[in-house]
Parts: C-alpha cells; sequence; structure tokens
C-alpha cells in the first residue's frame, strides 16, 4: 500500500508538468513587446508559443483584427508571424495571444497598453545608453540602445570633443535601428577611414530627417589598455 501511495504521489506532481498550459512570447519588428512599448503603425508582429502537447489553435487580436495563426513547429516550440496591412490608427493599442493545446490547456496572453504614434514627431523615450562604457576597440565593441517613439529612417552621428565627425552610421525603418520601439546598434570604434580612434571621450547623436532627435544625445568613453 505505502508503493502505491509514492506512485500516485509522484503521478500527481509529473502530471502538472505534463500537461502545462502554453506559454506565449510576443515581438513587434524583432523586439520583444513590452507594456508601455511605442509600435509601428503597420508592426510584423511574431509569436512563440512553447507547448508540452501539440496545439490545436492560436489566435491574434489587434485593434479590429482577430486572426488564426499558421505555426510552424520545432519541437514544444511553435513559430508564426502577421503583417499588421492596414495601418492601426494612432493611440492605444493591444495585441491578444490565445493558445490552446490537445490536452485542452489554454493560455492568453495580453500586451496593453501599446502605441503608435504616427502623427507625432520622432523622439527618443527616456534616455539612450551604451555598454560597454568604456570600452577598448580591438578588444569589445560598444552597444548604443535606445527606444524610438514610432519608426523613422536613423542616422547615428559620432564626434569628438573637437566637434569633428569620426563615424557616420544609417539605419532604415524597416530595420534594426531605426523601428519603433526598443532599438540596439554597435560601434567598433573605428573612424569613416576604417582606423580605431584614440582614448577619449565622444558624443553620439541620434538624427532623423536632418535634426536630432529629442533626447537623442549621449556621451561614450574609449581607453585602449
Amino acid at each position: 500500500m505505502k508503493k502505491l501511495f509514492y506512485i500516485i504521489i509522484i503521478a500527481c506532481l509529473l502530471l502538472p508538468a505534463a500537461f502545462a498550459a502554453p506559454t506565449i512570447d510576443i515581438y513587434c519588428d524583432g523586439a520583444p513587446t513590452l507594456v508601455g512599448d511605442p509600435i509601428a503603425n503597420t508592426p510584423r508582429i511574431s509569436v512563440t508559443i512553447v507547448s508540452s502537447t501539440a496545439l490545436t489553435l492560436g489566435r491574434l487580436s489587434v485593434y479590429n483584427i482577430s486572426q488564426n495563426l499558421t505555426f510552424v513547429s520545432s519541437g514544444t516550440s511553435y513559430y508564426a508571424t502577421y503583417e499588421v496591412s492596414s495601418p492601426l490608427p494612432n493611440g492605444t493599442q493591444t495585441i491578444t495571444v490565445e493558445a490552446f493545446n490537445v490536452s485542452g490547456e489554454a493560455t492568453t496572453k495580453e500586451v496593453t497598453p501599446l502605441y503608435v504614434q504616427n502623427n507625432l514627431a520622432t523622439t527618443v523615450q527616456g534616455f539612450p545608453l551604451n555598454y560597454p562604457n568604456p570600452f577598448d576597440p580591438g578588444i569589445q565593441s560598444t552597444t548604443i540602445a535606445y527606444t524610438l517613439s514610432k519608426p523613422a529612417n536613423i542616422t547615428l552621428s559620432i564626434f569628438d570633443l573637437s566637434a569633428n565627425l569620426v563615424a557616420k552610421k544609417s539605419y532604415s525603418q524597416d530595420a534594426a535601428g531605426g523601428r519603433a520601439g526598443y532599438n540596439e546598434v554597435t560601434w567598433d570604434g573605428k573612424n569613416d577611414g576604417g582606423s580605431y580612434v584614440g582614448n577619449g571621450l565622444y558624443i553620439y547623436l541620434i538624427i532623423a530627417d536632418g535634426a536630432v532627435l529629442q533626447n537623442g544625445k549621449g556621451k561614450l568613453t574609449v581607453f585602449k589598455r
């Protein structure tokens, strides 16, 4: 009897893991989508669902769109993408994803508020930062991270303290660096001539349409050991 009792206890402990509800991750234009993020008015929404048993249905809702998802699977992971073709209106938006598996388990993930700001000027939300800072060119690159209020064609310009332009990089609005929401770009410490810059403090400007964006200015330090 005691052995049977332990077998039942172990089975009960294993059941929740075996039949766990699906978990859901949502991305807009390649970046994880978090509460309060700005998004493009025509975002490319990617969904990753992890389910220990096969999915029977996945559904995505945003604004007045409700769309069943078509998945590609790899092991217990299921992937789907939906591209919003009709522009979302400016203002607050919500993305909801529902997932159902063959065990009858269901999960809903809702990300809200999200903000579409297509009629407003592009800004950097919060302040940009870079890491590591200082960094050692040739051994390290530095990552510059910033959040855009809406997509824009971005130029990142890096100056020395004498206001000389040492490097300039461009990013389109449909690629990393110019997307609405969180962006990361890297600088290897080389000037536009391909040589590593010297030690010191440098200023970087995040520019769209020829103007430095609000909050689009930061400092970084080069230190060769």
